[in-house]
């Protein structure tokens, strides 16, 4: 066995050292500009593919004690607060025995989405996150980096040339609105909430049979309908929907997961022996729908008021 070049060692250990020094300098150096390139690019736009939130959690799971209460599933509340009031004294919610849990979009279109979150948070429900969430925190996220920047907005929206609504619209409002502990709460929410006790995934839109949790796309998570040749999208005249390949692909399975999901109005209420569309229009002057997850898997409905066509 040939013996060992410590000199070569050290040469070598000292080449490794300017190079790990340039490339953190270069590292420096580049993100400034790659902040920069994100945040006021002329060609900015707000969606989960290009700004995510500070960041999130993908999954999440449901442990003892909560998973061992009655547990109620409660489809897109959309700041519809009056509605859900209603639900939960229709349900005959018990907080000593019963836990809820949304499947998203709990904010946005409906008249009193800050009185929304503060509900839920107050009852310690669990919440995924839906798309209509995930902007108010996008937006939040631009607003206070402005703040920590010290950019004025005015300045910053007429430079860069950034639609106006952006931070104007009902979604730009609502993350003004949101104090800290609330940002927090709904920063909190994860992207996928699993409950291995009863073999449930719950998710705002949906997921993809064939690729591992790990694998999947945050924003299809938020956003898909359907498939089209094994991709997922938010068009709901493409393809078919996800909630058909999943069937099919849990029949097919020695271990199959049933998914809870909301997202689809134009769908309502979609049940299927491993999946259970829960967004039943409230929003849209539908219905707001509770899934009492017992053997006989109960559904109760509260008339809403039309707040959006």
């Amino acid at each position: 066995m040939k013996g060992v070049n410590y000199q070569r060692l050290n040469d070598n250990k000292t080449r490794f050292c300017d190079l790990r020094s340039v490339k953190l300098t270069l590292l420096i150096l580049i993100l400034p500009l790659t902040l920069c390139v994100l945040f006021l690019g002329n060609n900015y736009s707000i969606n989960t593919h290009n700004f995510k939130p500070l960041n999130y959690t993908l999954i999440n799971k449901l442990e003892a004690p909560l998973s061992q209460k009655n547990l109620i599933f409660i489809g897109d509340v959309h700041g519809s607060y009056d509605e859900l009031l209603n639900l939960i004294n229709k349900i005959n919610y018990d907080p000593l025995k019963d836990h809820l849990i949304f499947v998203g979009d709990i904010v946005a279109k409906g008249p009193k989405s800050i009185e929304v979150v503060q509900l839920i948070r107050s009852l310690g429900a669990s919440c995924v996150r839906g798309n209509h969430d995930d902007k108010v925190l996008q937006i939040k996220n631009i607003l206070d980096f402005l703040d920590s920047q010290k950019i004025p907005l005015d300045e910053f929206i007429k430079e860069h040339d950034i639609p106006k609504d952006i931070v104007k619209s009902e979604h730009g409002l609502l993350a003004k609105e949101l104090d800290v502990e609330l940002y927090n709460y709904l920063l909190s929410f994860p992207i996928i909430l699993d409950i291995p006790e009863y073999d449930l995934y719950v998710v705002h839109a949906g997921l993809l049979p064939d690729v591992p949790l790990f694998e999947q796309d945050p924003s299809d998570i938020m956003t898909m309908r359907n498939i089209k040749n094994g991709k997922p999208t938010s068009k709901k005249d493409v393809g078919h929907a996800w909630s058909k390949h999943w069937n099919a692909a849990q029949q097919e399975s020695s271990s199959p997961k049933t998914i809870i999901y909301g997202h689809d109005a134009s769908r309502r209420l979609k049940i299927k022996p491993y999946s259970f569309g829960l967004d039943s229009g409230c929003v849209y002057g539908g219905e707001l729908s509770a899934l009492i997850w017992n053997d006989n898997r109960e559904i109760i409905n509260v008339k809403c008021n039309k707040y959006v066509d």
